[in-house]
């Protein structure tokens, strides 16, 4: 929370709140969701050499990123966290479901699972590339290994 007691929304990217003092409306924009309200040279996009692909049940990115002569940055990982990206990869059979973890975006494999069968993606957190889960198999997005 940006100050205790502030009340605040959030869609697609966009945060408004207000400043705690001053009671000035504050607007903040995700640079990678920014399409239609920041500039283009703000925005922030996808590496042009990034493949996504998906890791094998308990991977990491960082080792499928490797497996692929490649190598996973996390920044890229936030452009695939989606319902979308998910579902050109897995079939998602119980749908979408929003989850906390930096294991995500990931498809639960394990039937036993609450969330089984369910793609999940997070919009609190950051995924790490080097997280992996048991129960789940992530879309990992991977980068030409001389790129910045």
């Amino acid at each position: 929370q940006l100050a205790p007691g502030q009340p605040r929304t959030a869609h697609r990217g966009v945060i408004m709140t207000r400043h705690p003092v001053s009671k000035a409306s504050l607007i903040l924009v995700d640079r990678r969701k920014g399409q239609g309200l920041l500039q283009p040279n703000e925005l922030v996009t996808p590496h042009a050499g990034q493949e996504v692909a998906k890791a094998d049940p308990g991977e990491s990115c960082d080792h499928l990123c490797t497996r692929l002569g490649m190598r996973c940055k996390a920044s890229e990982l936030e452009f695939v966290n989606t319902c979308e990206h998910l579902k050109q990869h897995f079939d998602c059979e119980a749908g979408c479901g929003h989850q906390v973890g930096q294991e995500l975006p990931a498809y639960v494999h394990d039937r036993t699972r609450d969330t089984a069968l369910q793609c999940l993606v997070s919009d609190n957190g950051f995924p790490k590339c080097d997280a992996r889960i048991g129960v789940t198999t992530r879309l990992c997005a991977c980068v030409p290994n001389s790129s910045g």
